[in-house]
């Protein structure tokens, strides 16, 4: 690993991997998806204690069936959470929110991990990931596709020059010392995770990504970047909307002067509030 490491003043000790890893994994119709991505999550994390939290947002291709059979098995290590509703466009913040505030509130899992359930990011990662948060080199942890060593396959070019393009606008508006703000495959501490779980949040769509990491670094915590593999996955360039980049382009500026001026604002209310959701089972490793 050549992790490329923004070092701010770090004022977190090193979480404890005895106390486990929670793992953020929304899902919609990830059936063809589901089974090979936690074996192999199973598979990496052997030996450590884990919680995997699934929120599914409304499949209706016998994903929240697998998962649930596969939960009568003793020591699955699942929890799932069904919101019971399609929705048109990626609330992929609000879900992570949802599993975020319920990690901190059922368990003492001291790292967070945040991926997708397409298989886009390798389980087989998750060791360099936990790696530099237990021996303390950052307190947030990014799989970037853009450091030295990394590769992005199976993903169209038309789309890989807009992901580019998009993360060079956002590192000029916010830092330079994060080279992959859009990748959802991220490893952070409890401590973050509670100072997330503390200040408001304006963006439920995947621009939520920027918008929390723009407030760990203004407060201080230590951003790190290691090589990865993404695997593109149905994501050509006729998926993007001209509305959607626009309106991302707009949630960016308005988050980079929060950044550089303004601040984060605290939640109005405490974070079990925030926490509450319908849930099936639980369980842990």
């Amino acid at each position: 690993m050549n992790p490329d490491l923004n070092h701010e003043t770090n004022t977190q000790a090193p979480p404890d991997i005895e106390a486990g890893v929670f793992i953020l994994l929304p899902v919609l119709n990830e059936i063809a998806n589901i089974a090979p991505l936690l074996d192999r999550i199973e598979a990496a994390l052997r030996g450590i204690r884990f919680t995997v939290g699934i929120l599914d947002d409304g499949s209706t291709d016998g994903t929240v069936e697998y998962v649930l059979k596969r939960m009568e098995h003793p020591g699955h290590g699942l929890h799932l959470i069904c919101r019971k509703k399609t929705l048109r466009a990626s609330q992929r913040g609000g879900a992570l929110r949802t599993l975020m505030l319920w990690g901190l509130e059922h368990t003492e899992h001291e790292i967070f991990i945040e991926m997708d359930g397409d298989l886009s990011h390798r389980p087989e990662e998750l060791p360099d990931g936990i790696k530099l948060l237990t021996e303390g080199r950052c307190d947030i942890a990014i799989a970037s596709k853009y450091v030295p060593g990394s590769a992005v396959i199976n993903r169209p070019w038309g789309r890989l020059m807009v992901s580019k393009i998009c993360s060079y606008a956002v590192r000029i508006l916010l830092s330079a010392k994060v080279r992959d703000y859009s990748n959802g495959y991220r490893f952070y501490t409890r401590a973050a995770a509670r100072l997330a779980a503390i200040h408001a949040y304006r963006y439920g769509s995947p621009i939520y990504l920027s918008e929390i990491l723009a407030l760990w670094m203004r407060s201080g915590l230590r951003v790190g970047e290691f090589k990865t593999v993404y695997v593109g996955r149905n994501e050509g360039v006729s998926k993007l909307r001209v509305a959607d980049l626009i309106k991302a382009g707009v949630a960016v500026f308005e988050i980079a002067a929060r950044y550089r001026f303004t601040g984060f604002e605290p939640m109005p209310e405490p974070i079990g509030e925030h926490a509450r959701a319908k849930h099936s089972g639980a369980g842990g490793q």
